[in-house]
Order: structure tokens, then sequence, then C-alpha cells
């Protein structure tokens, strides 16, 4: 008799347990208090005999106490995870297509209550977009557009914490997210997720995010697709504009990269913004506009070897305008942070050979002009002793010069009769020209 009333009972609770909270009652069964319903609650769950578990449990659902009496760390917001994982487990033993899905419901039902109650505390709203987006996942295959709703579900808990969603579980959220929108083909959802993940990535998920943006965009032609129309209505939009620059550069495409660059630093002037400019600027032998972007880049310069390097850019594009003298201040300039800097030695051999093409531009070469060369190839020699990380592109040069330095006939007959190892003075005494060199130099 005992035996029969026993699985009476069980058949009793099954048949109610598949309308969940349809029967919901605020008060515990039996007459029980609710600290003992609680207890045998507890007990149930731990030996994983979830439909007991619900009987003497369904009344917090009803009534969801924010605490009871005698039992000081009752916690609803664990007690309710606790419910949806019961519905979630009894539902795995249902074969019942139908029966199956209702307690799947039931547990979703849960999720949406905790949601409604905890609306305030950002944590537990997080927690439990997470364990919502899992359990769609975990059980896609019984829920109407289950997989479509994890994904909501991971997307909310990015959109609350992007930090903490692209970081946790290796970045399991955010490499679930981004090949989602991809394979739908949608590019703006996936690039959201792909730069805002991207300030906090690092390591192997940093690399997984660059073969994301691959993927999204197969050639800079679909990177123009997407984003010129997004500047057409936002001029000034930073990952639209550092994104245009780079499909330009790739299709070397001058006129529209300098076009970008100039509005990227308009939009956010930094030290990067305008060495880019500058260098595009230089290209395109506008030295003048590089040498003010230069000056610009100089001023927000961090360090010495990138105010070494802006002084020498600065010289070189001086060159390219002939400025010659000036050009040589900013080489000086460049020596003073850096006295071994082998390139800017070089870029001093330079300036001193333009300086006797300037000379004879309207007459010809004479031997006076060839004693320059000498100076030249002393600056060459001193870049690679100061600077053997230059040797190779010296050597390169020396024959050069070496090949247009007096003759041992020019020496004699037309030089005063010189003799190797003497000083000389480069200077006006060579010829007007050169009385801003003032550098002494040696016969060889």
């Amino acid at each position: 008799m005992k035996k029969l009333t026993l699985i009476i009972g069980f058949l009793f609770v099954s048949s109610t347990m598949v309308t969940a909270q349809a029967e919901c009652t605020e008060t515990p069964p039996d007459g029980l208090k609710p600290i003992a319903a609680f207890s045998i609650f507890q007990s149930n769950f731990r030996n994983k005999d979830y439909p007991f578990a619900l009987k003497f449990g369904r009344w917090i659902l009803c009534s969801k106490p924010k605490t009871i009496e005698g039992h000081p760390s009752f916690n609803l917001s664990r007690q309710l995870d606790h419910f949806a994982t019961i519905y979630s487990e009894i539902a795995k033993g249902e074969t019942d297509p139908a029966i199956k899905a209702s307690y799947l419901d039931s547990a979703i039902m849960v999720y949406d209550d905790k949601l409604e109650l905890y609306k305030d505390d950002a944590d537990l709203i997080y927690q439990t977009h997470q364990r919502k987006g899992r359990f769609y996942l975990e059980n896609y295959s019984y829920i109407n557009d289950g997989l479509a709703k994890a994904y909501e579900e991971f997307q909310l808990m990015f959109d609350i914490n992007p930090e903490k969603t692209t970081t946790i579980a290796q970045g399991y959220y955010v490499k679930t997210l981004i090949p989602n929108y991809i394979n739908k083909g949608q590019r703006e959802k996936a690039q959201a997720v792909i730069s805002e993940a991207s300030k906090y990535a690092t390591g192997s998920l940093a690399n997984d995010l660059n073969k994301f943006q691959k993927d999204l965009f197969e050639n800079p032609d679909d990177v123009l697709e997407y984003y010129l129309p997004i500047l057409e209505k936002k001029p000034h939009d930073l990952e639209a504009l550092k994104a245009v620059e780079t499909a330009y550069k790739q299709l070397d495409n001058q006129d529209e990269l300098i076009k970008i660059q100039r509005t990227l630093h308009e939009t956010e002037p930094t030290y990067k913004s305008a060495m880019a400019l500058a260098e595009s600027e230089k290209g395109n032998a506008r030295y003048a506009n590089a040498i003010e972007l230069y000056k610009e880049a100089l001023g927000m310069a961090d360090d010495n070897d990138q105010k070494k390097q802006i002084n020498l850019d600065i010289a070189n594009a001086y060159i390219g305008m002939e400025q010659i003298k000036t050009a040589d201040s900013y080489i000086d300039t460049a020596l003073d942070i850096d006295p071994n800097f082998g390139r800017a030695y070089i870029a001093k051999s330079r300036v001193y050979s333009q300086a006797i093409s300037s000379c004879t531009a309207d007459r010809k070469l004479e031997a006076k002009d060839r004693m320059v060369y000498w100076l030249v190839i002393d600056y060459l020699n001193t870049a690679k002793q100061k600077d053997p990380s230059v040797t190779n592109t010296v050597n390169a040069q020396l024959p050069n010069y070496e090949a247009v330095v007096p003759t041992g006939e020019d020496k004699f007959l037309r030089l005063d009769d010189l003799k190797n190892g003497q000083k000389v003075k480069i200077d006006g005494s060579v010829a007007p020209c050169y009385s801003w060199i003032n550098k002494t130099t040696t016969v060889r």
C-alpha cells in the first residue's frame, strides 16, 4: 500500500510539472513552514532529484521571497538559477518534444523573471544573460530560433560589458558572435564587435580578430564599399577614416589617401597622423606642406629617437626644395640629439654634394669645386665609423665621390701644389657660394 502511494504521488508530481508555474501557489506544500520546505528543496536539488525539488520549491518561484526566516544565507538569485537548472535537467529526460519544450519554456521564464527582478543590478543582469545565452545554445534544437536567441544574449552581454565579454572564456563569446554576423552578411554588426573587442584583446585573440577582419573584407575595395557611405554621413568617424586610409594605401591611391589623412589629422591630430600626412606630402614632392606637418609632429614627439628622425626628415624636405643651408642646420640639430646618428652624417654629405651642383649650375666644374668632395667623403666615412649599420650604404656611395676628387695634376697645377694630408678650409676662399659651409677637410 505504501509503495502504491509513492507511485501515485510521483505520477501526480510528473503530470503537474509540465505546466510548471501554471498552478502557482505562494505557500509551501503540505502545510510546511517555509524553512522546512526550503530545506527539502535544497536536499532534493543536491541529490539531483529534480521533480521532487520542484514540488517543494515551486512556492519560491511564485512568491519570490527575499528572505526566509531562520535561514539567513537564503539567496533568491541563486535559487532562481537552481530552478532554471531543474527545468533543463527534467527536459533532458523527456522524449515527448512537446513536454520537453514546455520544461525549456519554463526555464526561460525563470531567466526572464530574474532579469526583471534584478534589472538594477548590472552584475546579475550580465550573469543572467550569460546563463540564458548558454541555455539557448545547449538547447537550440528544441527551441524556435534557439541559436539566434543565444547570439542575441551574447550580444547583450557584449553591450553591457564589452571588455569582460571579450576577455572571459578565452574570447569565446566574441569568437562566437563575429562569425555569426559574417556568415549572415551583417558586416556592420561584425565590424562593431571587432572594433570594440580589439581594444581589449591580446595574444591569440587579437590574432583571431585580425583574421575575422580579413574575412569581413576580402580586399580594399570591400573596405571602401562599406566605409565610404559611413563617411558621407559622418565625415569625422575615426574608425571609418582609419579603415579607408589603410585601403587607399593598399590600392596606392595617393590622391585619395592624402585627402583622408588630412581629414583624419583634422579630426584627431596626433604624432602618428602628422607623420603619416607629412610622409605622403613629401612622397608627392609637396615639400613645404611636408615640412609644416613634420614641425607639428616634432611638437608632439615623445622621445629623442623621434625628434632626431623628424629633424632629419625636415632636412631632407629642405634638400628637396634646394634650401641646403637650412637643411644643414636641421641635420646639426639631429646630431646634437644623437652624435652617432649615421644617416644624419650621410645627409650632411648629400648637402655638401648638392652645394657643388648649386655653385656650378651656371659655370664649368673646376678643380677648386672638386675639393668639396673631400668634405663629402669625410662625412661618409664618419657615418660608418659612428654607426656601423650604415656601412653598406656608405660603401656603395664612396666610389662615386672618390672618382671626382681633384687629381694629382689638379693639386699640383691648379690648387697651389696641395700635398696629401694637408688641411684646407671649404669656405668663401674656395668660392663665395661656399662661404656658409666653413668646414675643414684633408687633402688626399
